[in-house]
Protein backbone atom coordinates (compact mmCIF):
# COMPACT_ATOMS: atom_id res chain seq x y z
CA UNK A 1 0.00 0.00 0.00
CA UNK A 2 2.83 2.60 0.73
CA UNK A 3 4.94 1.79 -2.46
CA UNK A 4 0.97 2.48 -4.56
CA UNK A 5 1.23 6.02 -2.12
CA UNK A 6 4.63 6.43 -3.65
CA UNK A 7 4.42 6.10 -6.70
CA UNK A 8 1.01 8.74 -6.79
CA UNK A 9 2.64 11.21 -5.09
CA UNK A 10 5.78 10.80 -7.93
CA UNK A 11 3.29 11.16 -10.59
CA UNK A 12 1.86 14.21 -9.18
CA UNK A 13 5.19 16.12 -9.19
CA UNK A 14 6.17 15.14 -12.72
CA UNK A 15 3.28 16.20 -13.89
CA UNK A 16 3.50 19.80 -13.11
CA UNK A 17 7.28 19.98 -13.95
CA UNK A 18 6.40 18.23 -17.04
CA UNK A 19 4.21 21.05 -17.74
CA UNK A 20 6.52 23.94 -16.09
CA UNK A 21 9.12 22.67 -18.66
CA UNK A 22 6.28 23.16 -21.84
CA UNK A 23 5.88 26.66 -20.59
CA UNK A 24 9.04 27.29 -21.16
CA UNK A 25 9.49 26.62 -24.36
CA UNK A 26 6.81 28.46 -25.33
CA UNK A 27 7.83 31.27 -24.02
CA UNK A 28 11.05 30.62 -25.70
CA UNK A 29 9.68 29.99 -29.26
CA UNK A 30 7.68 33.62 -28.69
CA UNK A 31 10.87 34.68 -28.10
CA UNK A 32 12.33 33.52 -31.16
CA UNK A 33 9.51 35.45 -32.81
CA UNK A 34 11.82 39.08 -32.05
CA UNK A 35 13.58 38.62 -35.09
CA UNK A 36 10.90 39.76 -37.69
CA UNK A 37 10.24 42.70 -35.01
CA UNK A 38 14.28 43.74 -36.54
CA UNK A 39 12.81 43.25 -40.11
CA UNK A 40 11.19 46.90 -39.79
CA UNK A 41 14.31 48.08 -38.82
CA UNK A 42 16.21 46.64 -41.93
CA UNK A 43 13.28 48.61 -44.02
CA UNK A 44 13.97 51.94 -41.88
CA UNK A 45 17.72 51.92 -43.19
CA UNK A 46 16.71 51.04 -47.32
CA UNK A 47 13.81 53.83 -46.67
CA UNK A 48 17.63 55.92 -45.36
CA UNK A 49 19.26 55.14 -48.48
CA UNK A 50 15.94 56.22 -50.47
CA UNK A 51 16.03 58.78 -48.76
CA UNK A 52 19.49 59.74 -49.01
CA UNK A 53 19.40 59.04 -53.51
CA UNK A 54 16.90 62.46 -52.98
CA UNK A 55 19.22 64.15 -51.05
CA UNK A 56 21.80 63.93 -54.23
CA UNK A 57 19.48 65.59 -56.45
CA UNK A 58 19.25 68.35 -53.81
CA UNK A 59 23.08 68.51 -53.87
CA UNK A 60 22.94 68.50 -57.87
CA UNK A 61 20.58 71.62 -57.54
CA UNK A 62 22.92 73.69 -56.16
CA UNK A 63 25.52 72.49 -58.30
CA UNK A 64 22.98 73.29 -61.27
CA UNK A 65 22.79 76.88 -59.61
CA UNK A 66 26.18 77.31 -59.53
CA UNK A 67 26.69 77.04 -63.60
CA UNK A 68 23.22 79.48 -63.11
CA UNK A 69 25.43 81.44 -61.72
CA UNK A 70 28.63 80.99 -64.20
CA UNK A 71 25.81 82.04 -66.68
CA UNK A 72 26.15 85.82 -66.34
CA UNK A 73 30.09 85.45 -66.70
CA UNK A 74 29.44 84.02 -69.64
CA UNK A 75 26.95 86.25 -71.09
CA UNK A 76 29.40 88.89 -70.02
CA UNK A 77 30.88 88.72 -73.45
CA UNK A 78 27.60 90.50 -74.85
CA UNK A 79 29.31 93.83 -72.60
CA UNK A 80 31.92 93.62 -75.19
CA UNK A 81 29.59 93.29 -77.73
CA UNK A 82 27.81 96.22 -76.47
CA UNK A 83 31.09 98.18 -76.27
CA UNK A 84 31.65 97.45 -80.17
CA UNK A 85 28.14 98.53 -80.66
CA UNK A 86 29.49 101.81 -78.65
CA UNK A 87 32.36 102.24 -80.73
CA UNK A 88 30.43 102.61 -84.15
CA UNK A 89 27.94 104.37 -82.79
CA UNK A 90 30.95 106.59 -82.91
CA UNK A 91 31.02 106.42 -86.51
CA UNK A 92 27.71 107.66 -88.28
CA UNK A 93 27.40 106.43 -92.08
CA UNK A 94 26.16 109.05 -94.20
CA UNK A 95 26.36 107.69 -97.47
CA UNK A 96 27.75 104.58 -99.02
CA UNK A 97 25.63 103.91 -101.90
CA UNK A 98 25.73 100.61 -102.23
CA UNK A 99 22.10 99.74 -102.38
CA UNK A 100 22.59 101.41 -106.00
CA UNK A 101 19.11 103.74 -105.57
CA UNK A 102 18.10 106.75 -103.56
CA UNK A 103 17.53 107.61 -100.64
CA UNK A 104 21.10 107.70 -98.42
CA UNK A 105 21.85 105.67 -95.31
CA UNK A 106 20.28 108.70 -93.00
CA UNK A 107 16.80 108.42 -95.39
CA UNK A 108 17.85 111.89 -97.64
CA UNK A 109 17.00 112.76 -100.67
CA UNK A 110 20.77 113.33 -103.00
CA UNK A 111 21.34 114.29 -106.78
CA UNK A 112 23.30 116.71 -108.67
CA UNK A 113 22.56 120.37 -109.09
CA UNK A 114 23.38 123.66 -112.02
CA UNK A 115 24.00 126.91 -111.32
CA UNK A 116 22.37 128.03 -115.30
CA UNK A 117 20.76 124.74 -116.26
CA UNK A 118 19.82 126.64 -119.32
CA UNK A 119 23.67 126.72 -119.91
CA UNK A 120 24.95 123.56 -121.89
CA UNK A 121 28.14 124.53 -121.44
CA UNK A 122 28.27 123.54 -117.84
CA UNK A 123 26.71 120.22 -116.15
CA UNK A 124 26.93 118.54 -113.26
CA UNK A 125 25.29 114.92 -113.52
CA UNK A 126 25.00 111.68 -111.12
CA UNK A 127 25.85 108.36 -111.43
CA UNK A 128 25.72 105.25 -109.38
CA UNK A 129 28.93 103.17 -110.59
CA UNK A 130 29.90 99.69 -109.19
CA UNK A 131 33.10 99.29 -111.35
CA UNK A 132 34.81 102.30 -110.14
CA UNK A 133 33.86 101.94 -106.28
CA UNK A 134 35.87 102.16 -102.63
CA UNK A 135 35.10 98.41 -101.60
CA UNK A 136 34.95 95.34 -102.69
CA UNK A 137 31.11 95.59 -103.61
CA UNK A 138 28.28 98.34 -104.05
CA UNK A 139 28.56 101.37 -105.48
CA UNK A 140 30.17 104.60 -105.65
CA UNK A 141 28.50 108.13 -107.11
CA UNK A 142 30.27 109.46 -110.17
CA UNK A 143 29.85 113.21 -110.71
CA UNK A 144 30.79 114.32 -114.35
CA UNK A 145 30.72 118.25 -114.13
CA UNK A 146 32.00 120.90 -116.47
CA UNK A 147 32.04 124.82 -115.65
CA UNK A 148 34.33 125.21 -118.88
CA UNK A 149 31.80 128.26 -119.74
CA UNK A 150 31.88 131.74 -121.10
CA UNK A 151 29.64 132.49 -118.13
CA UNK A 152 30.30 132.20 -114.55
CA UNK A 153 30.50 128.52 -113.88
CA UNK A 154 29.43 126.32 -110.43
CA UNK A 155 27.57 122.91 -109.67
CA UNK A 156 28.07 119.80 -107.92
CA UNK A 157 26.33 117.15 -105.88
CA UNK A 158 23.93 117.59 -102.73
CA UNK A 159 23.00 115.32 -100.50
CA UNK A 160 20.16 115.90 -97.62
CA UNK A 161 20.65 115.75 -93.96
CA UNK A 162 17.18 114.97 -91.38
CA UNK A 163 18.38 117.98 -89.13
CA UNK A 164 21.20 115.94 -87.86
CA UNK A 165 22.42 116.71 -84.40
CA UNK A 166 26.31 116.15 -84.95
CA UNK A 167 27.28 117.80 -81.58
CA UNK A 168 29.08 114.30 -80.38
CA UNK A 169 30.98 113.96 -84.14
CA UNK A 170 33.87 115.98 -84.56
CA UNK A 171 35.34 114.42 -88.16
CA UNK A 172 33.43 114.22 -91.95
CA UNK A 173 35.11 111.67 -93.73
CA UNK A 174 34.57 110.45 -97.40
CA UNK A 175 36.80 108.36 -99.87
CA UNK A 176 37.13 110.50 -103.21
CA UNK A 177 39.41 110.03 -106.41
CA UNK A 178 39.71 111.58 -109.91
CA UNK A 179 39.48 109.48 -113.37
CA UNK A 180 42.62 109.32 -114.94
CA UNK A 181 41.08 109.39 -118.24
CA UNK A 182 38.51 111.70 -118.03
CA UNK A 183 40.47 113.99 -115.91
CA UNK A 184 39.38 115.88 -113.12
CA UNK A 185 39.95 118.71 -111.01
CA UNK A 186 42.27 118.23 -107.70
CA UNK A 187 40.12 121.01 -105.54
CA UNK A 188 36.29 120.96 -104.95
CA UNK A 189 34.65 122.78 -102.26
CA UNK A 190 32.79 120.92 -99.26
CA UNK A 191 29.75 122.84 -97.73
CA UNK A 192 27.80 122.10 -94.34
CA UNK A 193 24.38 123.69 -94.04
CA UNK A 194 22.31 123.76 -90.90
CA UNK A 195 18.62 124.91 -90.41
CA UNK A 196 19.88 128.27 -89.16
CA UNK A 197 20.62 128.97 -92.46
CA UNK A 198 24.66 129.04 -91.79
CA UNK A 199 26.95 127.42 -94.24
CA UNK A 200 30.24 126.18 -93.34
CA UNK A 201 33.15 126.13 -96.19
CA UNK A 202 36.06 124.08 -96.50
CA UNK A 203 38.04 123.11 -99.43
CA UNK A 204 39.78 119.56 -100.18
CA UNK A 205 42.82 119.54 -102.46
CA UNK A 206 45.72 117.33 -103.26
CA UNK A 207 42.96 114.87 -105.43
CA UNK A 208 44.53 112.06 -106.96
CA UNK A 209 43.32 109.37 -109.64
CA UNK A 210 43.36 107.08 -106.57
CA UNK A 211 41.04 106.49 -103.75
CA UNK A 212 41.94 108.45 -100.50
CA UNK A 213 40.31 109.21 -97.46
CA UNK A 214 39.70 112.71 -96.96
CA UNK A 215 39.15 113.67 -93.01
CA UNK A 216 38.15 117.46 -92.23
CA UNK A 217 37.48 118.44 -88.42
CA UNK A 218 33.98 120.04 -88.82
CA UNK A 219 35.39 123.22 -86.66
CA UNK A 220 37.46 123.56 -89.78
CA UNK A 221 33.91 124.43 -91.73
CA UNK A 222 34.34 128.24 -91.07
CA UNK A 223 30.45 129.93 -90.95
CA UNK A 224 29.41 126.80 -89.21
CA UNK A 225 28.42 127.65 -85.42
CA UNK A 226 25.72 125.56 -84.84
CA UNK A 227 26.07 121.89 -85.07
CA UNK A 228 22.98 121.02 -83.79
CA UNK A 229 20.61 120.43 -86.72
CA UNK A 230 22.80 119.68 -90.03
CA UNK A 231 20.36 119.96 -93.23
CA UNK A 232 22.45 119.69 -96.10
CA UNK A 233 26.17 118.42 -97.51
CA UNK A 234 27.32 119.93 -100.97
CA UNK A 235 29.98 119.69 -103.46
CA UNK A 236 30.77 122.02 -105.41
CA UNK A 237 32.79 122.51 -108.31
CA UNK A 238 33.94 126.13 -108.86
CA UNK A 239 35.07 127.58 -112.66
CA UNK A 240 37.47 129.95 -110.31
CA UNK A 241 39.13 126.98 -108.43
CA UNK A 242 38.94 123.82 -110.44
CA UNK A 243 42.33 123.38 -111.83
CA UNK A 244 40.58 120.85 -114.89
CA UNK A 245 36.95 122.22 -115.41
CA UNK A 246 36.00 119.06 -116.94
CA UNK A 247 36.02 115.88 -115.47
CA UNK A 248 34.72 112.77 -113.17
CA UNK A 249 35.31 112.44 -109.81
CA UNK A 250 34.22 109.41 -107.68
CA UNK A 251 32.87 110.06 -103.63
CA UNK A 252 31.64 107.15 -102.08
CA UNK A 253 31.44 106.41 -97.98
CA UNK A 254 30.45 109.10 -96.56
CA UNK A 255 30.74 109.65 -92.54
CA UNK A 256 30.85 111.42 -89.53
CA UNK A 257 32.92 110.05 -86.61
CA UNK A 258 34.32 110.80 -82.95
CA UNK A 259 38.10 110.95 -82.84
Amino acid sequence: MKKWLALLLIAFLVVPLSAGCGQKQETKSKAAVIKPIEAPAEEEESDTEETAAPASPAVVAPAASVPAAAAPAVSAPPAPVAASETQPSETLVVADFNSGEKPSNLGGNFGSWNRDPSDPTQFCKEAFDNVTRHGESGFAMKLNYCVDSPNPAYNGFWLMLPNLDATKYDTLSMWIKGDAQAGYTTVLKLELKNSAKQVGRYYISNITDQWQKISVPLSDFKGLVDKTGLTELVIVFEDRMATNKKGTVYIDDISLSKK
